[in-house]
């Protein structure tokens, strides 16, 4: 039987959150997106990795508000990152900022987002009527809007009651991953547009896939870094059906990719990556 322990020591290590593997700034954080695929910026849940528990190399450090901090340091990197376009930043994991590689996109799209248009999902109740404007704002600007272009061009004039409609309209949008993130080289501002007119191929590619083999490519690349996966909270953290996130790992059983272990305190069956 696998000890918890172990398997732990290895994830740690693959996910470069000891002290002997952290990474020393967002230039080691580039390559550890592309090899993990799907990173969250802060610690949102431990089935999946986080650039800050990277950086300061434990998983249990935690995070504070202050800026000249690790934690105010992190938080920089997502212009840092974002402005030499290291993979596609939105929220994921628990409506959380998160990393996806590129290449990973589409599945992603399949997975977790929404591939109807805002049409679509508002006409069927899917969306509600402010987050529908700010979809057509940014349809009919026909590119990316600062936050204040984007505010007044879908209606949210200024004032506290507006900029919370305009937040909560913006993350309807952005956790059906229907926004994409825009990061300027001049300044500080987070535009967005749609991410159905930035990235056109990564939505025509989500859309030949079906569900089973968006969770496959997901999975071949998720589990070698995480080791061994609880699928009962990374279900929940992902927002995937459990029977659905079994399925894909029962796959990789198959293929001789991984095997199921039971592990002391966790329920069901658990999952272990077969190789190194």
């Amino acid at each position: 039987m696998d000890t918890l322990d172990t398997l732990h020591t290895r994830r740690l290590a693959n996910w470069r959150q000891t002290p002997e593997t952290r990474i020393a700034g967002p230039d080691d954080a580039i390559p550890l997106i592309e090899r993990l695929g799907l990173v969250t910026l802060y610690p949102v849940s431990p089935e999946l990795p986080n650039l800050f528990s990277a950086f300061v190399g434990d998983p249990d450090t935690p995070t504070d508000s202050n800026w000249d901090s690790p934690s105010g340091e992190v938080y920089t990197w997502r212009w840092t990152l974002g402005r030499r376009d290291v993979g596609f930043y939105t929220a994921i994991v628990r409506k959380r900022p998160t990393w996806v590689r590129w290449d990973l996109l589409p599945a992603a799209l399949r997975l977790f987002g929404e591939l109807r248009t805002p049409d679509e999902l508002y006409d069927t109740g899917v969306i509600s009527q402010p987050a529908y404007r700010v979809a057509q704002a940014l349809e009919a600007a026909g590119g990316p809007l600062s936050t204040g272009e984007l505010r007044w061009q879908a209606g949210f004039p200024t004032g506290k009651e507006q900029r919370a409609a305009y937040l909560k309209a913006v993350e309807e949008l952005d956790t059906r991953l229907l926004l994409a993130k825009v990061f300027s080289p001049g300044d500080e501002d987070m535009r967005h547009a749609l991410v159905s007119a930035r990235y056109p191929q990564h939505i025509a590619t989500a859309e030949k896939l079906t569900r089973d083999a968006a969770l496959d490519a997901f999975l071949a690349t998720y589990l070698p870094g995480a080791a061994y996966t609880l699928p009962v909270p990374l279900a929940r953290h992902l927002k995937l059906p459990e029977a659905e996130l079994r399925a894909g790992l029962d796959r990789l059983i198959a293929a001789s990719r991984a095997r199921p272990t039971t592990i002391a305190g966790q329920k069901g069956v658990c999952y272990v990556w077969n190789g190194s």
